[in-house]
């Protein structure tokens, strides 16, 4: 009742000691509950909370219990001096372990953690001790009959920093272990005490990764990700244990037994044996996509001792490659890595293999092969770490310059495609195509053939061959004629959107992004055109996705979250790609508005009623614009922009009473077919660059409450005059506040203005340290200005022109 009466809340948030301590010893059981559960509303005393909640751990109602045991464990942040106060809440939690009601006991679970730790810290001469007593409290809760229990215990267990080797590998063995014989150091106690502390702890990780619950068996896998790293003995022993763990029933428990894994290896306490080899790399052919992505994150990282096992990871990713295709990127990348970790066993390989992979030579094997791009791939990885060079055939790097889009793909985390192929041509010694004794033409690009995108990146690679090496005097046109193409292929995909073939659709997005990677850095003339096409590219993926979702999502509701979300995205990248170029064609701005038309109707036809109303003027301004550039050109309007004028021509004023309803904007959408886009070859691309020297180790200064100026160094490209810039700058993910930006002020030309600017941020936090994350946004001319008015900013919303920065910022600390 309290709770729907803002009366009542008012003056519940202004209970003082008195009245709070007298509603808690009162009669009512709920009222006590309810107090305990929401005590950090109330500006109380932390000493009085401390008191009022150790008090109520022995309330004779269970739920009572809990509560306070939740109070205790919300209070572990306060700061106490007091080593027995602090000794009392643990050893009282200690107590109620053994309490008969669940929740009670998973409540205690907490507090013995959170103060256990704290007391610890108070006590660095008892910290050893007091972790390991933790360890074996909380051991001993990890069988018991509750499994949120044991799920809280195995949590519990992970927060541990530190715990005695002999205590670690009892944890991991059934049997009581005789280490523990004449070791009263490790816990102070008797003997048989000892060893009744021994067999709680034994085997609690074995009995953790063989419940019959996967939640436990998830929890106990990941309370080892720390732990492993104490002692090399006990990770050996876990490390058989994660491995059984690979063939478990849940995807889940795989995944974080593949994530401890990844984390010992970057511990470098992660020691495989060929024993290992078998349950390790079988997760390469796991059903689940996300557990063989996680297995070959961790191919990267591991350090195999042999030759055996490196040759048993390599055929293990081949055979997962053949039964798993799309995987091809991601594999190639994993060879890549494994050749650079163990360079001398790639050498050994490559060494004996030469023979059957080399055309010139009658190899046995198909040079298109997999095994033989496999081989490839990693035969080139080994001399980028190490001066190798001479003992791989200079060959072996002119075949795989034509194999230039696959292998550029699957190592685009590492380089780009012009640093890759640069590096094949340093290291080939200018061995010419001619010289392979094969049609490089008829060398794959893709993992897919027969689908004529498929040609462009291997096209348009071959055709960078000559370029590169006598000074690429046709890059500008190979460009502009490589944008052309593309565009007519995106328009081809068209009728794949409506189709519902997403698949297809989203590789031959991602093949035509690939092509366009080879200019991207390679050609001065069309840059505002390649970052132009790029865009493009995204916003047709995106409509490509909603599309999709437009007839799934209303047999799937889960699926509604995403696309609404994905809509956001799409209504945020056309106003980027409307604002951020200069120099359209009236073609142009009317191909980009009749798609921010149809995203209007995507989100008209989901049946929202919360924005309909917005939505519907929006629809409107749109279509008047489209007609505005249409008498202009003295051009008829397309189906689907009569159909839409139509429509809004019926329902005339736009009120809430009278809109349409979805399925009739669904019919709408079936009259759209997207156009062919002819790009200008004068677009230029509005952005820029924001320069601060500052990091973690250099902060900049404040005192709270004070206004703080945050020097940057800017450069302006392609900015008109009469465009508005601001300053967003935000803070802990919520908008701080925004700074106009006068350029014109600042000198330099239109094309390029580069100065230093102090940017002042007037909302200093009461911190010792905080980041504030800045960047540079432009006004979207075409907005409406009193719709988005906000006060004291922009009145229009904002297209950001470069990447957001974060800066860092420390008070100013008295000496």
């Amino acid at each position: 009742m309290a709770e729907g009466d803002l009366e009542l809340v008012s003056a519940i948030n202004e209970l003082d000691d008195r009245s709070f301590l007298s509603l808690c010893f009162g009669p009512s059981v709920s009222i006590r509950t309810w107090l305990l559960n929401n005590a950090g509303r109330f500006q109380l005393r932390p000493s009085l909370l401390f008191t009022v909640f150790l008090g109520f751990t022995k309330d004779p109602y269970p739920y009572v219990r809990k509560a306070a045991l939740d109070g205790l464990s919300g209070l572990g942040n306060t700061v106490l001096e007091d080593d027995t106060l602090i000794e009392g809440c643990y050893y009282r939690a200690i107590e109620l372990l053994n309490d008969m009601e669940d929740c009670v006991r998973s409540a205690a679970i907490r507090v013995v953690i959170t103060w256990g730790l704290m007391l610890a810290a108070h006590s660095p001469e008892r910290k050893q001790h007091l972790s390991d007593e933790i360890f074996v409290n909380l051991c001993s809760m990890t069988r018991d009959m509750n499994m949120k229990v044991r799920v809280n215990a195995f949590d519990a267990i992970k927060r541990l920093e530190i715990v005695s080797e002999d205590l670690l590998l009892q944890s991991v063995s059934k049997r009581v272990l005789s280490i523990f014989k004449g070791k009263k150091s490790l816990v102070q106690c008797s003997t048989e005490q000892l060893e009744m502390l021994a067999s709680d702890v034994a085997g609690t990780f074995v009995h953790g990764v063989e419940d019959e619950f996967y939640q436990v068996r998830r929890s106990a896998c990941d309370a080892l990700f720390n732990l492993t790293i104490l002692s090399t003995k006990f990770a050996g022993e876990a490390l058989s244990l994660l491995m059984d763990i690979l063939n478990d029933d849940s995807v889940s428990v795989r995944l974080q037994a593949l994530e401890t894994l990844h984390h010992m290896a970057m511990s470098n306490c992660l020691k495989l044996q060929e024993v290992h080899m078998h349950m390790f790399l079988s997760a390469l052919n796991d059903n689940d996509g996300h557990v063989r992505s996680a297995l070959r994150k961790l191919l990267k990282l591991v350090k195999l001792p042999d030759l055996v096992t490196f040759q048993s990871s390599f055929y293990g990713l081949l055979e997962s490659l053949e039964s798993y295709p799309q995987d091809e990127s991601d594999v190639l990348s994993v060879l890549f890595h494994m050749g650079q970790n163990h360079v001398n066993m790639v050498d050994s390989i490559i060494k004996d293999v030469f023979e059957q992979i080399d055309p010139t030579s009658e190899g046995k094997l198909g040079f298109d092969s997999v095994k033989v791009i496999a081989y490839i791939v990693l035969a080139i990885s080994a001399p980028v770490l190490d001066n190798h060079t001479l003992r791989i055939p200079p060959r072996i790097f002119s075949y795989a310059a034509t194999l230039l889009g696959r292998i550029s793909h699957a190592l685009g985390d590492i380089m780009d495609q012009s640093t890759v192929f640069a590096y094949l041509l340093q290291n080939s010694k200018h061995i010419g195509l001619s010289d392979l004794g094969f049609n490089p033409e008829r060398a794959p690009c893709s993992p897919t053939s027969g689908s004529s995108v498929n040609d462009i990146p291997a096209i348009a690679s071959l055709k960078m061959i000559p370029g590169m090496v006598h000074e690429q005097r046709q890059k500008d046109d190979d460009a502009i004629e490589s944008i052309k193409t593309i565009l007519l292929k995106v328009q081809d995909i068209w009728p794949l959107i409506q189709s519902g073939v997403l698949h297809e659709v989203l590789r031959t997005l991602r093949f035509c992004k690939e092509t366009l990677g080879i200019f991207t850095y390679r050609t001065d003339k069309y840059n505002g055109a390649l970052a132009f096409t790029l865009q493009y590219l995204k916003i047709m993926k995106l409509v490509a996705k909603v599309w999709n979702l437009m007839s799934s999502k209303h047999s799937c509701p889960c699926r509604i979250g995403e696309w609404g979300f994905l809509l956001g995205k799409l209504e945020r990248g056309l106003k980027e790609l409307r604002s951020r170029f200069i120099g359209f064609s009236k073609e142009e701005e009317r191909h980009i508005l009749e798609l921010m038309l149809v995203t209007c109707t995507l989100r008209l036809s989901n049946g929202e009623v919360c924005c309909h109303l917005t939505t519907m003027r929006k629809l409107s301004i749109i279509a008047s614009n489209i007609e505005h550039l249409l008498k202009e050109e003295c051009k008829e309007p397309s189906t689907f922009v009569r159909e839409v004028q139509r429509s809004l021509s019926n329902i005339g004023i736009i009120t809430p009473k009278a809109p349409c309803s979805s399925p009739e904007f669904r019919e709408l959408l079936k009259s759209f077919t997207l156009s062919h886009l002819e790009i200008s070859e004068k677009l230029e691309h509005i952005k820029a660059e924001l320069i601060s020297d500052n990091d973690y180790e250099k902060p900049l200064y404040f005192v709270p409450g004070l206004p703080v100026g945050i020097p940057c160094r800017i450069i302006l490209h392609n900015v008109p005059s009469e465009r508005k810039l601001w300053f967003r700058i935000t803070m802990d993910n919520m908008t701080s506040q925004f700074i106009f930006l006068d350029f014109l002020s600042l000198g330099g030309c239109d094309e390029v203005r580069e100065f230093t600017y102090i940017v002042p941020f007037y909302r200093t936090p009461k911190a010792s340290s905080f980041i504030a994350r800045i960047c540079i946004g432009l006004e979207c001319w075409f907005e409406n200005a009193e719709v988005n008015e906000r006060r004291g900013g922009p009145k229009r919303d904002l297209a950001y022109i470069c990447k957001e920065k974060e800066v860092y910022l420390s008070m100013i600390h008295k000496g």
